[in-house]
């Protein structure tokens, strides 16, 4: 079993990668299929604010849980699945 733990992916609109692109930097992924992205371990969406809780990971495999609040208009979309790369495989070209 893997030592990864469940992510979910959350997919940022354009003004919201180009808004939190500085503050997102050490999570964000870009070049993906489907656009700019940021792996999360949970993701509250109930709120005034979106609460993304990432992790900052450090080479010694500790991790610290981050918090954060970002505007609903930042947010595009989340995707929540088992095997990511076997998803994305699907729409490769």
């Amino acid at each position: 079993m893997s030592k990864r733990r469940h992510r979910l992916r959350v997919f940022l609109t354009e003004p919201g990668r180009i808004e939190l692109g500085t503050l997102l930097t050490p999570w964000m992924r870009v070049g993906s299929a489907f656009g700019a992205y940021v792996e999360c371990r949970k993701v509250d969406l109930d709120g005034t604010y979106v609460e993304l809780t990432l992790d900052l990971q450090a080479d010694d495999d500790d991790s610290v849980d981050v918090k954060l609040s970002v505007p609903h208009h930042c947010i595009a979309g989340v995707l929540d699945t088992g095997d990511f790369e076997a998803f994305a495989s699907l729409y490769a070209d």
